[in-house]
């Protein structure tokens, strides 16, 4: 027994010993920044800029043979130069000083390196042989790389950005990403920004010479800043590994994938991309289900399903209800949701009575979709909640879309106070259902056609915190996602 349990001891603070060397390029207490520069369009400038954009606690050095300083801090010629300690190098220079730049940080004991420079597995087979020489001799001074061919990491929590990420487009949220590719998630990230969306920390693995995806998933798995991890996956390197970690990760955090390379052009594209070899369309989908993993089926779909995830209540069965200001947008819904595996019930009589009874006139349909712009009733502040309340109490629905609330147009100083009177009553019924669905506990999903630029009461609530939905098929396909969530922990016990 004392051997076994010794044994496992050990076990333990090797995973903890691993967990440790990925903190390094997450939250690390200091960043040499070799090919530092203050010169446009330069990856060295890019990650400085990223570094001094938030109020990131840990020390900077700048690394470049020509400069004094850069960005108003002292540089230095060599890394092997800086007196104190260095957790993490990010390497933004040409693919030829690479190699003795990670014989400079082994020899300073740097603890990680990111290789920002691309020209190496994902150009050609010497680039790969190349790749896997630097691979070897980080080794050998017990570094760990992540990329070479990325774009850099940040961690919102901590105030470190070393990434090309904007940081007014960014928010600090519990969701973490683990992408391959890294360009086209900044681009989600900014425009996720104006609707409440985004990631608190992000990695990119790009050739992943070194670490992978798998690593950062086990990473995230086991951090408690994190709720939920999307990825953009376009390979796996070792499939056995990465299904047993999703396996267990997913036990207590939802994780979404959006595959990319699954047709034979984009699987070309990888290939030129991260050097990735993409593999069969059905056997990614068979790992993910058998791990546990949510398969986003496009990749605009990730920042959206992640929060649904976290934010919104379980949807334990496939009956949707629909309460709209127009019919037609009741009927396009219908197709929606019933094209991705739900089902629009109608309402039975008595609920119907019991909606008559709030206030539906007898030219308005109670059947569902329930059209509450044909009752008149739009300007009432409390029947669109009373009409929901009925509908979730009645158990004959797994959750509810509200949708046509709010008015396109911004306001401004000489704003009109009718116009105004009908923000404030959208307002109101728009808070009055978010309570509901924390009450009652069944998803209720607000939609407008308009977005925060569009629509003054759809901004608001926003900086409220309060999402609002303005696809149509987006809606349909995250709530058929999330069922399809549920049904996986079910079946998983």
């Amino acid at each position: 027994m004392r051997a076994k349990k010794g044994k496992m001891v050990k076990i333990k603070e090797q995973v903890m010993g691993a967990r440790s060397e990925l903190d390094v390029f997450l939250t690390p207490g200091s960043v040499a920044v070799v090919g530092a520069t203050e010169r446009p369009g330069a990856w060295g400038s890019f990650i400085m800029r990223g570094l001094l954009s938030l109020s990131y606690p840990g020390k900077i050095y700048p690394v470049n043979r020509q400069a004094d300083q850069v960005s108003g801090i002292h540089a230095y010629k060599d890394i092997r130069q800086i007196k104190a300690p260095i957790d993490l190098a990010v390497l933004a220079i040409p693919e030829e000083f690479v190699e003795e730049a990670i014989t400079s940080c082994g020899q300073k004991k740097v603890k990680g390196i990111t290789i920002i420079t691309a020209g190496f597995a994902e150009t050609s087979q010497a680039g790969r042989e190349r790749q896997e020489r630097l691979a070897g001799l980080a080794r050998s001074y017990g570094i760990r790389l992540l990329g070479p061919n990325v774009s850099g990491t940040f961690n919102l929590h901590a105030g470190f950005n070393a990434s090309p990420a904007p940081a007014d487009n960014l928010l600090p949220t519990p969701i973490a990403a683990a992408c391959q590719g890294g360009y086209a998630f900044y681009d989600i990230l900014s425009s996720g920004w104006s609707r409440g969306l985004g990631v608190g920390k992000f990695i990119h693995t790009g050739n992943e010479c070194d670490l992978t995806v798998t690593d950062f998933l086990e990473h995230l798995g086991h951090d408690p800043e994190v709720k939920a991890i999307v990825m953009y996956i376009e390979t796996i390197r070792d499939g056995r590994r990465f299904m047993d970690v999703a396996r267990a990760v997913t036990k207590t955090k939802p994780v979404v994938v959006y595959k990319g390379g699954r047709t034979p052009g984009s699987a070309r594209a990888a290939s030129s991309h991260t050097g990735a070899l993409s593999g069969k369309k059905e056997v990614y989908e068979g790992l993910f289900r058998q791990s546990g993993i949510i398969t986003s089926p496009v990749m605009e779909l990730l920042l959206p399903l992640g929060h649904a995830l976290i934010e919104r209540p379980p949807i334990r069965g496939k009956r949707v209800a629909i309460i709209t200001m127009g019919g037609s947008w009741g009927v396009a819904l219908s197709d929606a949701l019933e094209e991705v595996g739900l089902a629009v019930p109608e309402l039975s009589l008595g609920l119907q009575k019991a909606l008559r009874s709030v206030g539906m006139p007898p030219r308005a349909s109670t059947r569902n979709p329930v059209d509450f712009g044909a009752s008149g009733l739009f300007i009432s502040v409390d029947t669109p909640v009373a009409l929901s309340r009925e509908i979730l109490s009645s158990g004959e629905v797994d959750a509810l879309i509200v949708h046509g609330i709010g008015r396109p147009g911004m306001h401004a100083e000489d704003t009109p106070d009718e116009v105004r009177f009908f923000l404030d009553i959208e307002k109101q019924q728009i808070q009055g259902l978010n309570a509901l669905e924390k009450e009652i506990g069944l998803p209720v999903l607000i939609g407008s056609h308009y977005n925060p630029w569009e629509s003054q009461v759809v901004c608001d609530v926003n900086k409220q915190g309060i999402r609002i939905y303005n696809r149509l098929y987006e809606t349909a396909q995250l709530l058929s996602l999330m069922h399809g969530q549920w049904r996986q922990r079910q079946d998983r016990g």
